[in-house]
């Protein structure tokens, strides 16, 4: 498909994440890193590009994830 075709995009953090889009009939639009003084992070963009209502995957969020993670460190 084309990326004219593109209705609505979301970002992804994870592969885990980008699996989970592509699952539910996402496609991949673009891949890149996010750097920051510390780390680098993998960063994917996906559009919903059939004509139906965009359908997300259920995932916790980035806030959740790093909530969640603090607990454990605890």
């Amino acid at each position: 498909m084309n990326i004219e075709e593109t209705k609505v995009t979301a970002e992804a953090g994870s592969s885990r994440e980008l699996n989970k889009y592509l699952d539910e009939g996402w496609t991949l639009i673009l891949s890149y890193v996010r750097h920051s003084p510390d780390s680098q992070q993998p960063r994917f963009v996906v559009g919903w590009q059939k004509d139906s209502e965009p359908v997300f995957p259920e995932m916790l969020d980035e806030w959740e994830i790093n909530e969640i993670e603090k607990s454990r460190n605890r």
